[in-house]
């Protein structure tokens, strides 16, 4: 008998040693509720969150594990947990917009409710349907960002610098769009075609992002190939209307025109990824001498290796154009004719190659971004004598590794950057040489309804010879206080390193010159914001109110300054631009969006309306922050236009915009405004003799509070079949006349007709 039971006990250990090393086989397919199958979707340990495998190009996956369940994870669709019998998995998408997936903030996808910072979300039909020339039209919607001379500021941390240093960062897919020399968004180069959607944060991000990150981020994700074809092809025409004012007619009533051709294809072709965009612009402008012809084209291919959890594929673009530049007007009467009707045309090619590679390993994932970015530009200035053609080529490199503890809800990102600039031109005074090297890490960890994140960047940069040094710092809390409320506060350190153009540049545009600043210090600054975050529904309406109150502080602050920097001659004196550190400055102030979406059974109405409010103030305005051609020592007392409270040059108080589009049947319907406080303070130099006298009209702007306006705009859109739509696009629809900053008056109205056709099988 003993034996017996021996023998049975032998016999179940036997099992289970047996059941505790079966391989569970666990093959089928991945799709969305529509049939359309998932690339890349992962497939977890439903504990440790180790990666055991991926779907294919065709979303079908098939591979062995001891584990007798897992959990799916893709971004934007709800996890599932899988058995082996399981041969077809669903997968929800998760379509609230508290639950929207971002990837800004932590350069990892996570949810807009979670974010400790203000992020806000373009989405691409607000793209695609109003037709951008370039896609600083789009950023320009939203609210609390302006762009002025393409130069990005979020909630006037910046104030008016013409093309160099830009304190707000812009990436697309994660790699940075700044030209080496100048520190400036190549607008034209960045693709309007095959958007998937922009994120802007509000606030420093040098942490993880780097220098230029000091005022915020602007990120630029494309469309991922998927099994199913995708194609959109977009024409438009039109033209600028005549200004009220005869005088600004500069050439009569002859209207000008710009035309618009975009195309962009991605699909996967035996299981690699292919996307193809090309844009074609002819823009005759507004202005005088301000013409932009262009061609540009990418390519990106795309690979995944399911079995070794591997992705990677190359990025390409390439553009070739000519364009012309307008700094000044000759006077108020002549807005639009460029001062002394000069003139300086540019011939450019640009192009960049960036290959990428992401890899995972258990619970580590790793990724490689890589570019070269070469810029040539041919200047033609109509002064032999003078040469100001320049070139500049780029290396960039980041390695990034994260660890993520899901059950624990602890995430680890740290990575290292290196970039290395090299111009060539007499602009910059011959050969310069800048070198970035970074590394960075951040933590997140949460406990029941607080999370939390803290993180920090040691940076060095060298110029030629000279290098430099310095850690930020940055730290972030949220708490889901209840079902659809999040608080959230946050603290960030930014820091940014004079540019080569900032540093090293002379040149003319037109009569004006701008003048180098070898002296030039670093700037640093702080960000500190406290926000909510509230969702609503009502019925089938959905809203999500976010409100927060900042500060901004910054040392050394660099600035653009008009003043006499160069011999005291005609025509014009010497006058010019020269960057200047300025000192200590603070930019305070509460902004409210309110973003909503309500869909019945034949109308859809979605949009957004906000408010942002900054003062802004100089908190050292007795500081010498520079001489002048005459040796005069300059402060903010004796180079503003209007000291009250000591109040920032080119900052406006008050901005206010709003978007709805109403969906009908066939017809859609899009009303945009903007509304904009005067700027009270500009450089004093443009209003005082003897620059006055030679680009007049400056003062009797202000006297007109050509700064302060609202502007309308509307698009009404037809579809005329499943692959048919028109859009009829009228901005400015007032005609109002206003001024983008001194001596340039912004566009009057206009009028488009755009034509776009798609074909889009992964619906």
């Amino acid at each position: 008998m003993r034996i017996h039971l021996f023998i049975q006990a032998v016999f179940c250990l036997l099992t289970l040693v047996t059941v505790g090393q079966t391989n569970f086989s666990y093959q089928g397919k991945v799709v969305d509720e529509s049939g359309i199958p998932i690339i890349g979707a992962q497939f977890n340990f439903l504990v440790a969150n180790k990666v055991v495998a991926l779907t294919d190009v065709n979303g079908v996956y098939a591979f062995e594990s001891k584990e007798p369940s897992l959990r799916i994870t893709q971004v934007g669709y709800a996890d599932v947990t899988v058995i082996p019998d399981d041969t077809l998995i669903v997968l929800a998408e998760t379509s609230s917009m508290l639950n929207a997936v971002v990837v800004s903030e932590n350069k990892r996808f996570t949810e807009l409710k979670n974010a400790t910072i203000s992020l806000e979300i373009i989405k691409p039909n607000l793209i695609a349907n109003t037709a951008p020339t370039n896609l600083e039209e789009s950023i320009g919607r939203i609210n609390g960002v302006q762009v002025v001379d393409n130069q990005p500021t979020i909630r006037s941390g910046s104030g008016w610098s013409y093309g160099a240093g830009s304190r707000v960062q812009v990436l697309i897919n994660g790699a940075p769009m700044l030209s080496g020399d100048a520190g400036q968004p190549l607008w034209t180069f960045v693709p309007t075609e095959g958007i998937a959607g922009v994120e802007i944060i509000k606030g420093a991000s040098s942490v993880i992002y780097g220098s230029s990150a000091l005022n915020g981020i602007i990120n630029i994700t494309t469309r991922k190939p998927s099994s199913k074809p995708y194609t959109q092809v977009s024409t438009s025409a039109g033209f600028y209307d005549l200004p009220k004012r005869q005088s600004l007619r500069y050439q009569g009533d002859s209207r000008n025109t710009v035309s618009n051709f975009t195309a962009y294809h991605t699909s996967t072709y035996k299981g690699l990824g292919v996307s193809l965009g090309l844009n074609a612009l002819n823009d005759e402008s507004y202005k005088m001498s301000d013409y932009d012809k262009r061609v540009r084209g990418t390519l990106g291919l795309h690979k995944t290796v399911a079995k070794h959890n591997l992705v990677y594929g190359l990025n390409t673009t390439y553009q070739q154009g000519t364009s012309g530049s307008f700094l000044l007007w000759e006077s108020y009467d002549l807005g639009y004719t460029a001062l002394d009707s000069g003139s300086t045309d540019n011939t450019v090619s640009r192009l960049s190659i960036d290959p990428y590679l992401k890899w995972s390993k258990g619970k580590f994932q790793h990724t490689l971004n890589t570019r070269y970015l070469s810029i040539n530009n041919e200047v033609d200035n109509g002064d032999p004598t003078i040469d100001q053609s320049n070139s500049s080529d780029l290396v960039y490199a980041e390695y990034q590794s994260s660890f993520n503890l899901t059950a624990k809800r602890f995430n680890a990102v740290g990575g290292l950057v290196a970039i290395n600039t090299v111009t060539q031109s007499p602009l910059y005074n011959g050969t310069q040489n800048a070198t970035n090297y970074a590394a960075y890490v951040q933590l997140e960890k949460g406990w029941g309804k607080l999370t939390a994140n803290g993180g920090a960047r040691y940076e060095q940069f060298t110029l030629n010879s000279r290098t430099e040094s310095k850690p930020v710092y940055r730290a972030g809390l949220n708490y889901a206080a209840a079902d659809f409320t999040f608080l959230r506060a946050s603290y960030g350190q930014g820091y940014r390193f004079p540019s080569i153009a900032e540093s090293f540049i002379t040149t003319t545009v037109g009569p004006v010159s701008i003048y180098p600043n070898e002296n030039l210090q670093s700037e640093t600054g702080t960000n500190l914001e406290i926000g909510v975050k509230q969702g609503f529904k009502i019925g089938t309406l959905k809203l999500l109110a976010d409100a927060a109150v900042f500060r901004m502080q910054f040392e050394n602050m660099m600035e653009f300054t008009f003043g006499q920097w160069g011999p005291i001659a005609p025509p014009l004196f010497g006058a010019g631009f020269k960057t200047l550190n300025t000192g200590k400055t603070r930019v305070s102030g509460a902004e409210l969006n309110l973003s909503f979406q309500q869909k019945t059974k034949s109308i859809e109405v979605q949009g957004f309306v906000g408010y942002t409010y900054t003062k802004s103030e100089a908190m050292e305005p007795n500081k010498v922050v520079g001489s002048d051609n005459s040796n005069n020592q300059l402060t903010y007392l004796n180079t503003s236009s209007d000291t009250t409270d000591y109040a920032l040059k080119y900052r406006p108080q008050h901005l206010a915009k709003a978007d709805v589009m109403v969906t009908y049947k066939n017809w859609t319907l899009g009303v945009g405004t903007a509304y904009q406080s005067a700027v009270q303070n500009v450089d004093a130099a443009f209003v005082t003799f003897p620059i006055s006298a030679y680009v007049p009209g400056v003062q009797e702007s202000i006297d007109q509070e050509l700064t302060a306006y609202i502007l309308f705009n509307a698009r009404l859109g037809y579809k005329l079949s499943e692959h048919w739509k028109t859009n009829l696009i009228i901005a400015n629809i007032t005609n109002e006349e206003y001024a983008i900053r001194p001596a340039d008056l912004g566009a009057p109205r206009s009028v488009r007709l755009q034509v776009t056709y798609t074909l889009d099988k992964s619906k």
